[in-house]
């Protein structure tokens, strides 16, 4: 895995970088809950890094480029997301609950509509 991006830091940024690739892999944390620990053998030995950003104070030009990115990634195929268990809109409360009491997921959690 080259990417992770990472909604529950707290939780699952330790397995995060075990499965990350070597000198290439990064892990973008978007969310946390609280406090992270983590063993830092594990970026030094692949030599992989952590960056975290807040989409909160991003402008819309920014929000424009980002979607514009992951377009193209899409598109031409260097950027395929991990599509975890998908959910049925009825099951949107529990789809919430199983990305936060359990011990992280692999993939997205899709809602379809």
């Amino acid at each position: 895995i080259d990417l992770i991006l990472e909604m529950l830091a707290n939780v699952n940024l330790n397995a995060d970088l075990q499965l990350l690739k070597s000198c290439v892999g990064r892990v973008v944390v978007i969310g946390n809950r609280g406090t992270v620990d983590i063993n830092p053998r594990l970026l030094m030995a692949k030599e992989t890094s952590i960056c975290g950003v807040t989409l909160f104070s991003s402008s819309e030009d920014e929000f424009e480029m980002i979607n514009a990115y992951l377009q193209q990634g899409l598109k031409y195929g260097y950027l395929t997301p991990l599509l975890g268990r998908i959910y049925p809109l009825e099951d949107a409360a529990q789809a919430q609950t199983d990305v936060i009491s359990n011990n992280g997921t692999y993939g997205r959690l899709t809602l379809r509509i």
